[in-house]
């Protein structure tokens, strides 16, 4: 991996778990959301793998130029973190719905769950 397109891949991971910290702050409706559909406990672990990998990328500092496993494994991380991204969105979506729809709670509620479920069985 080349330094600019290491830079890149860094810049990117930490740019998206700050959305992703940020979309969970502990003062947001989706927050309060989560926990009242029962998913605090896993979205506490998630944020909890976001800040880490956070202060692990941010140790990083450009190690990856011409090591091929870091860069490997920081491109894999950067996907993740996609992936991530896209679950919080899927369940502010989630939560939304059922704002608007009220009564059908239980189907959306399980829908979120699918979603949810299959970013932590990529890890």
């Amino acid at each position: 991996m080349e330094a600019a397109e290491a830079t890149a891949v860094e810049g990117a991971i930490l740019w998206q778990a700050q959305t992703i910290l940020d979309s969970l702050r502990p003062t947001g409706e989706l927050d309060a959301w989560l926990h009242g559909v029962g998913l605090a406990g896993g979205i506490g672990e998630l944020k909890s793998e976001v800040e880490r990998m956070e202060t692990v990328v941010n140790g990083v500092k450009g190690r990856a130029v011409g090591n091929k496993p870091l860069a490997r494994s920081l491109a894999r991380v950067k996907e993740l973190m996609y992936d991530a991204d896209d679950v919080v969105d899927e369940l502010d979506y989630c939560r939304l719905q059922q704002q608007v729809e009220g009564g059908t709670y239980a189907s959306i509620l399980a829908i979120c769950v699918c979603f949810y479920c299959s970013f932590f069985w990529k890890l």
